[in-house]
């Protein structure tokens, strides 16, 4: 286990994670991260406006970015009726 730290990048501004969280390796990390991610756009979404312009960087112990998620790999969007693309990829037409 290591401690990795999830620093947030969006329409908001900066939020550094100074905590961070013990996990095993790179793939749970980005697990956090997407679940985050999709936590904040929930909140966007009741709210009305999706900004899928942020990311959030995963940085190690010595306060090296290891990985980055941005928020538009964090979802799927279909945006018609007719946009069946199940490659799990945004599709934006």
């Amino acid at each position: 286990m290591r401690r990795l730290h999830f620093d947030l990048h969006n329409g908001t501004g900066f939020t550094s994670d100074k905590e961070g969280r013990e996990l095993a390796d790179e793939e749970d990390a980005r697990d956090v991260a997407i679940r985050s991610i999709r936590s904040i756009l929930s909140e966007e979404v009741l709210r009305g406006m999706v900004d899928l312009t942020g990311w959030i960087d995963i940085r190690n112990e010595a306060g090296i970015e290891i990985g980055r998620v941005t928020f538009s790999e964090a979802v799927c969007l279909r945006l018609d009726p007719g946009d069946r693309d199940d490659s799990g990829a945004s599709r934006q037409t």
